[in-house]
C-alpha cells in the first residue's frame, strides 16, 4: 500500500449550511468519505478553514488565500498512483470544475 496526500482545490466548504443545494452537495462528500472509509482507502481528511497563516523564522502573517485555493485535504492509502487519480475524479467538486492535487508521500521508516 502507497499514501497519498491530496490537496481538494475549489471554493470554501460550508458543512452548516441550511439550503437544500448545499445540503445535497455535503451529502455527496459524506457519501464519497464513507466509502473511501469502507475500503480502507481513508487515512484522515477534513474541509479547511478559510484562513491562513505564514510561519517564517521571525514572523507570523495572514496568507492571502486565492479563488480557488486549496479549501481540504485528505491522506488515502491505495495500491497505485493511478488508483489515486480514480480516487480522485470520483470527489463531488471535481464535477463543479475543482480539482485535486495528487501526491505521492516518502515512506519513511
Amino acid at each position: 500500500m502507497a499514501k497519498f496526500l491530496f490537496l481538494m482545490l475549489g471554493l470554501p466548504g460550508e458543512p452548516n449550511a441550511g439550503d437544500d443545494q448545499t445540503q445535497a452537495y455535503n451529502r455527496k462528500w459524506g457519501t464519497y468519505m464513507g466509502s473511501l472509509a469502507q475500503r480502507g482507502a481513508l487515512e484522515s481528511g477534513a474541509p479547511l478553514q478559510p484562513i491562513a497563516k505564514a510561519v517564517s523564522t521571525g514572523t507570523v502573517s495572514d496568507a492571502k488565500l486565492g479563488t480557488p485555493d486549496i479549501y481540504g485535504y485528505m491522506v488515502i492509502n491505495t495500491d497505485s498512483l493511478d488508483d489515486a487519480i480514480a480516487i480522485a475524479r470520483e470527489a463531488p467538486h471535481i464535477a463543479l470544475g475543482g480539482s485535486t492535487i495528487v501526491r505521492p508521500c516518502i515512506d519513511v521508516r
